[in-house]
C-alpha cells in the first residue's frame, strides 16, 4: 500500500466489497470573513484555543471565559469538522451539537 497523500501515477487493484471516500478535510470557513477567528487553516478556534497567555479574545464583551464550543464571538458556538482541534468524525460533531444546544440555552438564560 501506498501512505496518504502520496502524488504517485501508480495505480493499485485490489479486492474490496465496500469503499470509503474521504473527500477532504477543507473547512470551507471563508464566508465569515473576520467575524470569527479561525486559524491559518481556516478551522474556527474555540474555548480554551482562544485564550493567550490567560487572556480572553480581543472584544470579548463579557466577565467570562469562552465556553468550550463558544467561537470568539459570545454566543455563537461552533461544532464538528469545522472546529479547531475536533476529531473529525460524524458522531463527534453530533455529539458535540447536543452538548452545544446546552451552552445555547444557558447563555440565552443569561442575555434574556
Amino acid at each position: 500500500m501506498r501512505p496518504c497523500g502520496s502524488r504517485s501515477k501508480n495505480t493499485d487493484r485490489v479486492p474490496a466489497k465496500s469503499l470509503f471516500i474521504f473527500i477532504g478535510a477543507l473547512p470551507r470557513t471563508d464566508w465569515l470573513g473576520s467575524l470569527v477567528q479561525r486559524d491559518a487553516r481556516g478551522f474556527i478556534l474555540s474555548g480554551p484555543d482562544l485564550m493567550r497567555d490567560g487572556k480572553r479574545p480581543p472584544g470579548w464583551g463579557i466577565d467570562r471565559d469562552p465556553s468550550l464550543l463558544e467561537s470568539s464571538v459570545p454566543g455563537i458556538f461552533v461544532v464538528g469538522d469545522v472546529r479547531h482541534g475536533s476529531v473529525k468524525r460524524v458522531a463527534s460533531g453530533v455529539g458535540e451539537g447536543a452538548v452545544a444546544i446546552q451552552f445555547v440555552h444557558q447563555y440565552l438564560a443569561k442575555v434574556s
